[in-house]
């Protein structure tokens, strides 16, 4: 049926051009027509396109994907035409036929494996067997065609979608109604004000920790229930009602916040004793987490694919935990707390999906002991007046660069070509030349994670939802953005500081200072 449609196309397209060739006065005015008409169509198509993108939601927005790319892919085959077989017919249902195998099967097959991968492959496993069978027999006759195999992959997809859940159906938040006995979480809050960590952000850095409390006062949180047409949100007005049945939260920005933040600014700690040892758990909180490698084109149309290619996320909570143990006094960094001496072992920084461990005195010491401030000129500046003799005067208070947009926590600098430590993947620069504001004096910014008497998670720390929203369609195989992050108390860094889930990090044995894998 589909040769039948090509040869029809095809002999539609010599009438016209027999048409042309034979007629002169008509044919000249009829090519006049046609060029005027096909200008106007192209317009015409150019606002469906742009209509597509910015009017028709995450649907239009795939729409557009694939229409651009299939027509970019057929331009290309047709341009090869001379090294190829197939017709420049065939060659469009190709294009199209792999467009949507990549744009959509992949996307759908991973997000419903394995059962979405088998149904996905199926059809090219019957292709090979037809062409197995036609190299050793010379039958069936008529081969059968690739893209035609893509397609009928995509199709059996599109029976797994009728039954599939949608992103969040599945994720639908329990009542959990916060206690009345909330404490405040004030113990142990002298331990986790004289480790506070210093902070030192990237010069292109755009975002800055919030203040959860001072969000919720002045209105900038709303708790949404997820719906069918459009999510149903409302504004925050009583605290101790932010964790009833809800599915995520939303968070404003503070506006105008200054480069470093400042006021509306805050870090929270969570302290854990456990076999000897106290973790001070550590968690600050940003508005959004950009895309850190070209977010505006890896979260472009037809490549919202989360975790594959767009990484950007509303919401984001990060953070580090000081591991403390039992010292001597009058030691370096030993501290004494009503009798109790403790200092710091071994800082955990947490970096994207592991947490990386450096040990206090073998590692990080020496390595902040021999830090040098950059050679470029913008930077170097900031660094001998600010960053050098903070670090110098830190004692027992670790140091945390945050890389730019990703917002993971690093104890070294990096000015270029920046990697992850605990994966070979890219970084976002984290050059260290702006400082947080509260770094120097902290008037109220360490705050404790609201607690029940008993220690349990409390208030807008009990919400056990996401911190942020997404959209999707393809039962989440495209998304507009990733999933937000759940808060701290669901995450196992709060849970179990104490774990050894932990990648580690050493200081290299030769060379100038610097940090490596274990």
């Amino acid at each position: 049926m589909i040769k039948t449609f090509i040869d029809k196309v095809k002999e539609l397209g010599s009438r016209v051009r027999a048409f042309y060739n034979d007629a002169d006065g008509w044919g000249v005015a009829a090519r006049w027509t046609l060029a005027i008409g096909l200008f106007l169509l192209a317009l015409v198509m150019l606002v469906f396109l742009s209509w597509l993108l910015r009017g028709a939601g995450l649907w239009g927005d795939l729409a557009f994907a694939i229409l651009v790319t299939t027509g970019v892919f057929w331009i290309i085959r047709r341009l090869a035409q001379p090294l190829l077989t197939e017709g420049p017919y065939v060659a469009l249902f190709r294009a199209f036929a792999t467009t949507i195998f990549v744009l959509v099967g992949v996307p759908v097959a991973y997000v419903t494996r394995p059962v979405g991968v088998v149904l996905l492959f199926v059809p090219m496993l019957v292709w090979v067997g037809f062409r197995i069978a036609y190299w050793l027999w010379k039958r069936p006759e008529r081969k059968p065609v690739f893209w035609q195999a893509e397609v009928g992959g995509v199709l059996l997809l599109g029976l797994v979608l009728l039954v599939a859940p949608a992103v969040g159906s599945t994720d639908h938040v329990p009542r959990a109604v916060p206690p009345a006995n909330v404490e405040g979480g004030e113990f142990d809050a002298a331990i986790a004000e004289r480790f506070r960590p210093l902070l030192f952000f990237d010069s292109s850095e755009p975002l800055f920790p919030l203040d959860i409390e001072d969000a919720l006062a002045t209105r900038r949180v709303k708790m949404c229930r997820k719906a069918v047409g459009d999510d149903s949100c409302e504004t925050v007005v009583d605290p101790a009602k932010i964790d009833e049945n809800l599915d995520y939260l939303v968070v404003d920005d503070a506006s105008g916040t200054p480069p470093g933040g400042d006021e509306r600014s805050a870090v929270y700690s969570h302290v854990v004793r456990h076999e000897g040892r106290v973790y001070v758990d550590y968690w600050w909180f940003y508005s959004r987490n950009p895309s850190p490698v070209a977010g505006k084109v890896f979260c472009g149309p037809g490549l919202r694919t989360p975790p594959f290619t767009c990484q950007e996320h509303v919401g984001d909570w990060e953070g580090l935990t000081v591991v403390l143990g039992p010292c001597e006094e009058g030691a370096e960094d030993c501290e004494d707390f009503d009798g109790e001496l403790l200092g710091p072992e071994e800082v955990r920084y947490g970096q994207h999906e592991h947490v990386a461990a450096y040990d206090w005195d073998s590692v990080l010491k020496p390595f902040w002991g021999g830090l040098q401030a950059p050679t470029a000129p913008a930077l170097r500046e900031t660094w001998e007046s600010v960053v050098l003799p903070a670090v110098a005067a830190a004692g027992a208070r670790p140091v945390a660069f945050v890389a730019r947009n990703s917002h993971a926590s690093y104890p070294a600098p990096c000015f270029r070509d920046c990697k992850q430590q605990t994966r070979e993947l890219p970084e976002g620069l984290h050059d260290g030349a702006v400082p947080w504001v509260h770094n120097a004096a902290c008037d109220k910014c360490a705050k404790p994670f609201p607690l029940t008497s008993d220690g349990e998670p409390a208030l807008w720390n009990a919400f056990p939802g996401r911190w942020g929203e997404q959209s999707c369609i393809l039962a989440g195989a495209y998304c507009d953005l990733s999933g937000a992050p759940k808060g701290p108390s669901s995450q196992r860094r709060y849970e179990e500081p104490y774990s050894d889930e932990v990648v580690p990090i050493c200081l290299a044995s030769s060379g100038p200072p610097r940090l490596r894998r274990c």
